[in-house]
């Protein structure tokens, strides 16, 4: 009787919160929001990834007689007042903002569900520690944070993924102990405790897999923020740096010629838009499809 209590507990204790019948691939496919982002999103990643083999100009190439040239059938973006062509640096912008935003949110996913699990968790002293210094990152603008951390670090692709990922980790951690915390109480994570289940048995089994949906939903948002903000730190000066093309380096070469060149800094600056409403259009579908509490 002992051991069919033991294993009915242990049964009980597999279920978690409600997950919905069909795939997630499958049921994102059918949400409109988590489509529209798709299609959206996977173009423009298939033109950063396959940018050698598509007939682009070099990104650094100058052409002083075709300076300032208008968008036409020689130039779909127009070129700089340098002649370099607006696209292919666009394109190769693209790869860098790209790389920065994905970087930064799978940094900040696996430091917030690691970190997070363990101050939620286990609470007491290192949950109080970790938390002190989470509020002490939160108490300044990312943006202001991110300028500071770039300044010590230095410029550059890797500096910048560190800054930004250090600026944006506590909110990721702060989620996830919040998720943590109402896992935590569930009847089922009682039953496991009432077996004896260890503690890494607990996290890894139950607390993270039901913690994982609104993490990675928040991590398709921390990817359009990141490539918002490291557009913001090249614009500054303190990002990428020239001759690397990048799409806020090239909104700031187009600033003094926005009225007889427009396309400079509209073509870049229309991309970061499209980025983004992509990822946050994706966002909303990802929660809808994983959240159950969004499904009606």
């Amino acid at each position: 009787m002992e051991n069919s209590a033991e294993g009915s507990l242990r049964r009980s204790a597999r279920f978690s919160l409600r997950r919905p019948k069909a795939h997630p691939v499958f049921a994102l496919l059918k949400n409109k929001q988590g489509v529209a982002g798709l299609l959206i999103l996977i173009p423009l990643i298939a033109v950063a990834l396959f940018a050698s083999v598509l007939p682009l100009e070099d990104p650094l190439k100058t052409n002083i007689k075709e300076g300032l040239h208008a968008p036409s059938t020689d130039y779909f973006f127009g070129t700089d007042k340098i002649g370099r062509d607006i696209l292919s640096r666009t394109v190769s912008g693209m790869q860098n903002s790209m790389a920065v935003g994905f970087s930064v949110a799978l940094i900040t996913l696996l430091g917030g569900l690691m970190i997070g699990t363990v101050s939620g968790f286990f609470g007491g002293r290192w949950d109080r520690f970790i938390m002190t210094i989470v509020d002490i990152f939160l108490s300044f603008p990312s943006l202001l944070l991110a300028i500071a951390l770039v300044a010590i670090f230095g410029a550059g692709m890797l500096p910048v993924i560190a800054a930004i990922s250090i600026a944006d980790l506590p909110r990721s951690i702060r989620l996830q102990r919040s998720l943590v915390l109402s896992v935590k109480s569930r009847t089922f994570i009682d039953a496991a405790r009432i077996v004896s289940a260890p503690a890494s048995w607990l996290m890894f089994r139950h607390i993270v897999p039901n913690t994982l949906a609104p993490m990675l939903v928040s991590a398709s948002i921390v990817a359009a923020n990141a490539i918002l903000t490291e557009a913001s730190l090249s614009f500054l000066g303190l990002g990428i740096t020239a001759p690397e093309p990048s799409l806020g380096n090239i909104i700031k070469d187009g600033q003094p010629y926005l009225q007889e060149a427009w396309w400079i800094s509209t073509m870049p600056g229309l991309v970061i838009f499209i980025i983004a409403i992509s990822l946050h259009l994706l966002s909303d579908g990802m929660r809808e499809v994983l959240d159950p509490r969004a499904r009606r």
